[in-house]
């Protein structure tokens, strides 16, 4: 009886080690899982990237993280705080609505050259023949200053001329793209679309930034540079009004070269994080494209060698 059960022990035993791989392919094995592993860890988490985002838009918000100066806009209205803090009713004046119990309208300035600092809150709103800069936060020791008169208040380019002497305006911060849908008095994202570059494997060796993903922005859209963990990542913006008429502002935002990623959000729905993955990369690689046309030849070589042989070996029966 012992004989016997030993003897199906090691029969059970070598049946087992008949299913496992040899030590030297198990070794391949995890090493090529390791190696996979940590290429795709080090893609979505280290591997750095540029996002270009260029939308037509007729509202976007800003949280300056470089200080608005030197920017020159013609014929201006200015929304700011009253000196003597005289009291009165909120009554719209003028061209755009200003709260007048706190506030006063003072314009139009045939030139003005704001400063705003860094930390600034900006709601920028674009409407036929209308462009206003709302400032909705300054930081706090700039309250009794000069510039602390604008907080709460606006600029605002009226009419044509002033639109047209607009030119471009660069900002960097913190933003988002597109109105909320409870903004029902401005206008979203009208189209836009989307880029991100990075580096295939072989642009990691030579330095060189590919496409790596890109897509369309539908009507309605509310974009920004994400970095992880929810937290809005910086964007390098350039402002333009292509044409003067609409109710539209042209947003050219670029991001930092980091681990950022877009963050597209619609009407009633969750927000959508965008990021392009390490297959991306692998199928944009022109050394890969290379060796697939390749390998894709000798294939189709063989194939077709084959199909001769079988054909040749049919004629001759």
């Amino acid at each position: 009886m012992a004989e016997t059960r030993k003897g199906r022990n090691g029969s059970l035993g070598a049946k087992l080690r008949s299913l496992l791989p040899e030590p030297r392919l198990l070794v391949i094995l995890l090493v090529c899982i390791t190696t996979i592993s940590a290429i795709l860890v080090y893609f979505h988490l280290v591997l750095e990237r540029t996002i270009v985002v260029d939308a037509q838009t007729g509202a976007f918000e800003i949280e300056l993280e470089a200080e608005l100066a030197g920017k020159v806009f013609r014929n201006v209205w200015i929304c700011e705080k009253r000196e003597d803090g005289a009291a009165s009713e909120t009554v719209a004046q003028g061209p755009i609505g200003c709260p007048s119990r706190t506030h006063q309208l003072v314009g139009p300035e045939e030139m003005v050259v704001p400063t705003l600092p860094v930390g600034s809150e900006l709601e920028f709103t674009a409407q036929p023949g209308l462009l206003r800069i709302d400032v909705v936060s300054l930081p706090e020791r700039y309250s009794d200053t000069d510039v602390g008169r604008l907080e709460g208040g606006a600029l605002a380019l009226v009419g044509r001329d002033a639109l047209e002497a607009f030119g471009t305006l660069a900002l960097s911060g913190t933003a988002k793209i597109g109105a909320l849908f409870s903004e029902t008095d401005r206008v979203s994202t009208a189209s836009g679309s989307y880029q991100i570059r990075g580096y295939t494997p072989v642009g990691l060796i030579s330095g060189e930034m590919r496409e790596l993903r890109s897509g369309q922005l539908l009507g309605g859209a509310r974009v920004r540079f994400v970095k992880d963990g929810d937290e809005t990542a910086t964007a390098h913006i350039a402002v333009t009004l292509a044409e003067p008429e609409r109710s539209l502002m042209r947003v050219t935002a670029i991001s930092g070269h980091a681990t950022s990623n877009i963050a597209v959000r619609y009407y009633f729905t969750e927000e959508v994080i965008i990021r392009p993955s390490f297959f991306d990369a692998l199928i944009r690689d022109p050394a890969v494209q290379l060796f697939a046309m390749i390998f894709g030849a000798i294939a189709g070589y063989g194939w077709l060698k084959r199909l001769s042989r079988g054909t040749r070996a049919t004629q001759d029966r």
